[in-house]
């Protein structure tokens, strides 16, 4: 009775310290449920292991309820609401798997639910994509406009939200909110538009101290309408597909490499004491070392790298806005793997150097001193690594430096600096960053395009070689079993 009493205050105790406290809570809740669990198992009490489990519930719930406004929601509590969905769906496919089992489905029906699941799952995350530009498209599409035609921004917001209740519509009024109080473009959509693409509020910014926000939302717009232009061409291969055909043979072949095929090795000694063939040895070796030996560890290890990992940080770099001022240290890590791995670092660097092209564009055309227009692409959302070299050609140039030669000696590109070799004044230069701009947007696209069709073929060739290997290991056996047999009768 008196552990019962002790349990309850606990979790009543958390409860309260996740309304009131909510970091406080959430780190010192699983030290303690880390403790019960030691404890449980120590002890062999089941009960104790279920108290954990309430314990971990209870605070969760009470950190994700603790802030029902969604725009004073910090990260905490988006966390504990991500962490109750992740246990609500592992609980979930737990339960119909052991369900699956008590009805006798065996392993294929499962398979295919899982298999249906994950489908399920990308059709929501493929959605959650397109909606997303969809609404980047529109929100500064109507921004743009408004600013464009010289209207009063928040009458032009009032009015295109007028009669409507949706997300576009609940943003846009946030945004008018904010307007309203007295802030400017870039704070009202950093503060109304939380979701909004980082590199889209890094050029809002940067503009802003050039005076070119109607440009920067224009091309913004223009930039998510290529996006999703590009996602919705044919492409030559689906990027899932490789990894549905490697697991769907890893199953085939992990079922005939124990079951099966040993039984071919055995006739074959029975029969004529031979020996099966070095493909069909090897790939049995290989299968024994990933079910018996350290194999299976590593295959865990990697399938969990490449099904959990992977996708997870590539939906957090899809889904969660970049901090250009102060980068997240998976956002450096990134940027430097791009920088100095050797196809990647030419998209890096074309990328970065469009966006910067871009800004020093707008910035001429505003009548921007050189200085202060490169103190402005500070402020975009571009590689770190090239970030520096920004840095470093700023303090060159405000040392007095040729700002040509400055450039070059930074290694910011050739072309670049060609853009400020011109003598015709700021006009002239306009017009080359204008090209160059047009430029490195065609060039980029271009080699996205080629890399793809040539790296696709490639993981194509290189299934066929592995399903091929396969096939050939494991029906090897059998007709040396037949030609065996043949030899037999037909001696």
């Amino acid at each position: 009775m008196l552990e019962a009493f002790v349990g309850t205050a606990i979790v009543v105790f958390y409860i309260v310290l996740g309304l009131r406290r909510p970091v406080l809570a959430l780190w010192t809740m699983p030290l303690l449920a880390v403790a019960i669990t030691f404890r449980s198992v120590a002890s062999e009490r089941p009960e104790l292991f279920l108290f954990a489990a309430l314990l971990i519930l209870a605070t969760l719930i009470a950190i994700a309820v603790s802030e029902r406004e969604p725009d004073a929601q910090q990260w905490f509590h988006k966390w504990a609401f991500w962490a109750l969905i992740v246990i609500t769906v592992t609980i979930g496919l737990g339960a119909l798997l052991i369900g699956f089992g008590l009805l006798g489905a065996g392993m294929v029906l499962p398979l295919l639910f899982i298999l249906g699941a994950l489908g399920v799952g990308a059709s929501l995350i493929s959605y959650g994509i397109t909606s997303r530009d969809a609404k980047v498209i529109h929100i500064f599409s109507t921004l743009g406009g408004s600013m464009r035609q010289n209207l009063p921004l928040p009458m032009a917001l009032d009015c295109a939200v007028m009669g409507r209740e949706d997300s576009i519509a609940r943003t846009l009024r946030k945004i008018e909110k904010w307007v309203v109080q007295g802030y400017s473009v870039t704070e009202a959509v950093r503060r109304g538009y939380p979701q909004c693409p980082g590199h889209a509020l890094a050029l809002l910014t940067a503009t802003e101290r050039v005076g070119q926000i109607p440009a920067a939302l224009e091309a913004i717009r223009a930039d998510a309408e290529l996006q999703a232009s590009e996602r919705n061409r044919l492409r030559p291969i689906h990027p899932v597909y490789p990894f549905v055909i490697l697991t769907i043979m890893f199953l085939i072949i992990m079922g005939l490499m124990t079951f099966v095929v040993p039984q071919f090795k055995t006739v074959l000694e029975e029969m004529v004491g031979g020996e099966l063939p070095a493909a069909t040895q090897v790939l049995l070796a290989v299968s024994a070392f990933i079910a018996y030996d350290y194999g299976g560890v590593i295959l865990l290890v990697s399938l969990f790298i490449a099904f959990v990992v992977v996708p997870a940080l590539w939906l957090r770099g899809r889904f969660h806005q970049r901090r250009p001022e102060r980068p997240y240290l998976l956002s450096r890590l990134g940027d430097w793997l791009k920088w100095h791995l050797p196809v990647l670092h030419w998209f890096a660097r074309n990328r970065s150097t469009l966006q910067v092209v871009e800004m020093l564009r707008l910035a001429a055309q505003a009548g921007c001193p050189v200085d202060e227009a490169i103190r402005s692409t500070l402020q975009l959302d571009v590689n770190l690594c090239f970030r520096r070299r920004l840095a470093q050609w700023l303090k060159r140039v405000e040392r007095g430096e040729n700002i040509a030669a400055a450039a070059r000696q930074c290694q910011l590109g050739a072309p670049l600096a060609w853009a400020f070799d011109a003598s015709g004044g700021a006009r002239e230069v306009t017009d080359v960053l204008e090209m160059l701009e047009s430029f490195y947007r065609s060039n980029y696209g271009y080699r996205a395009n080629l890399a793809r069709f040539i790296f696709w073929p490639c993981v194509v060739l290189g299934l066929g070689a592995t399903v091929g290997f396969v096939v050939f290991a494991i029906f090897l056996p059998g007709v040396q079993v037949l030609t065996v047999m043949a030899d037999l009768v037909y001696p």
